[in-house]
């Protein structure tokens, strides 16, 4: 199971006519709405050689899901689809950041997009491309002084990450408990930063992988807030300072 679709079990996964990119990648113009369902098994089974950027066809349900078709393919293996999500969401995924890490335009559209990525080559860079084209935006990264969140251990090498042994890593979900093997606390980053809204930086100092489990405390469909991720982190040694740091930021601008 990979982590993407872990977060979206855990934090529940998380432009008015259609524009399908075609042309010079010669790609279908033919997408069904059925392709935009938040449903992780249908999203796998979504056809190849798609990629779509467009004003959001939806008015309810909003989200995303992020998958690799095979391990051994890297990146060229990546498949993206948004649905129903803000400029900030978009960019993120086209650019590979966090969208607690992206800093929006001045002025932004105040719709929503729906997105799709299922090219079998360069998905990253030809949705940036699609991005520009179709949205008239473009991003880089900067370094700057923004508020952050410190993960921090609250005593030394806590006893709830247990050295793994295994070769690795593995997350799988049993009795309302998720056990993580061979990973290390930075794992939980992007859960954290996508719920607190506001960049992680790790300051463990928890390099090596670990075993630990997280037992779940939230009920519903919506994942967890952000009182029952500080009952998770106490439980597990861990707690979020606030700080000012220099950190990289991906910066959304107006394509020249």
């Amino acid at each position: 199971m990979t982590w993407t679709k872990t977060k979206g079990i855990v934090a529940g996964l998380a432009l008015l006519a259609a524009a399908a990119i075609v042309g010079k990648w010669g790609i279908s113009p033919s997408v069904k709405d059925s392709y935009f369902q938040m449903n992780y098994k249908r999203f796998q089974a979504v056809p190849k050689n798609l990629l779509v950027v467009r004003p959001t066809h939806y008015t309810t349900g909003t989200g995303s899901f992020m998958a690799n078709t095979s391990p051994k393919s890297g990146p060229n293996g990546l498949r993206m689809m948004g649905r129903n999500v803000s400029l900030e969401q978009v960019m993120a995924a086209a650019y590979g950041d966090s969208v607690s890490r992206v800093v929006p335009p001045i002025t932004k559209p105040k719709t929503n997009f729906d997105y799709l990525v299922t090219v079998p080559s360069q998905p990253r860079e030809r949705f940036q491309a699609a991005v520009k084209k179709k949205l008239g935006y473009t991003a880089h990264w900067e370094d700057r002084d923004t508020d952050v969140l410190l993960l921090e251990t609250t005593t030394p090498d806590p006893p709830a990450f247990k050295l793994s042994m295994a070769d690795h890593e593995n997350v799988s979900f049993t009795n309302r408990t998720y056990q993580f093997t061979h990973m290390r606390p930075a794992f939980m980053l992007g859960l954290l930063e996508s719920n607190f809204k506001q960049p992680v930086m790790d300051r463990t100092d928890l390099t090596n992988f670990y075993d630990f489990s997280v037992a779940v405390t939230w009920r519903g469909r919506n994942g967890p807030d952000q009182e029952a991720l500080k009952t998770v982190l106490a439980n597990l040694g861990l707690k979020l300072e606030s700080a000012t740091e220099s950190t990289r930021m991906l910066v959304v601008e107006e394509a020249r």
